[in-house]
């Protein structure tokens, strides 16, 4: 009886019980507020269509909801501690975010060497390569699941208008998928294509927004 009690975790009598669960929570729903601020210059509904903005708040409305439901289960739930929080993840970010600047400062005058391609496509291969080989040195110092989801969201930024939808999709998925150590590349490569062609029908069709499919030359 006193070795099971011994073995237990301490009940915590503060107002946060599960403090992870808590300010994780917190973090969920300040991510989809900045979506709200970012989305409310685009139109919503019209009519029975979808606007550009329809979507965006669509999702950032579920997913206050969502944060709002775990930190819930935070104040009324036992959970581990807090443990130390490591700037590394959020740092890795930060410098895949910076390493772009200088690629789109000079994308004119990047395009003026090539000529017969639009500089915006030299751009965005620029910023894929570059993005990639700062993600694969980055993972020796800092956690590799941020640094890879990073890099797939700047990849697919960086490229789904010059490039198209269907190329950035598919190469902003298997970007995402290195955010494991345990990738499988059948799965991946499977997966990568049912979504990419999930996404090709959802947002031009579906959702009626202006994106290109494919690459313009």
């Amino acid at each position: 009886m006193s070795e099971g009690s011994q073995g237990a975790a301490p009940r915590r009598h503060g107002l946060i019980r599960s403090p992870q669960d808590f300010w994780g929570g917190i973090v969920l729903v300040l991510v989809a507020l900045f979506a709200l601020w970012a989305s409310s210059d685009l139109p919503g509904m019209r009519g029975f269509a979808f606007g550009p903005g329809t979507a965006p708040r669509m999702f950032a409305y579920c997913l206050i909801a969502t944060g709002v439901g775990v930190a819930l289960m935070g104040l009324f739930t036992e959970g581990p501690p807090e443990e130390n929080f490591a700037f590394s993840g959020p740092l890795g970010g930060a410098v895949l975010v910076v390493a772009l600047i200088p690629i789109t400062y000079y994308s004119s005058r990047i395009g003026h060497f090539v000529p017969g391609v639009a500089p915006d496509i030299i751009v965005a291969a620029l910023g894929v390569v570059v993005v990639l080989a700062l993600a694969f040195v980055m993972i020796r110092v800092a956690p590799r699941g941020p640094v890879f989801i990073t890099a797939a969201t700047l990849i697919f930024a960086v490229s789904v208008r010059p490039i198209g939808l269907v190329i950035a999709s598919f190469v902003s998925l298997v970007v995402s998928a290195y955010a494991t150590e345990e990738i499988r590349w059948v799965e991946t490569l499977i997966w990568a294509a049912v979504l990419t062609l999930f996404c090709s029908l959802l947002f031009p069709w579906g959702l009626n927004l202006p994106l290109q499919l494919w690459p313009r030359f």
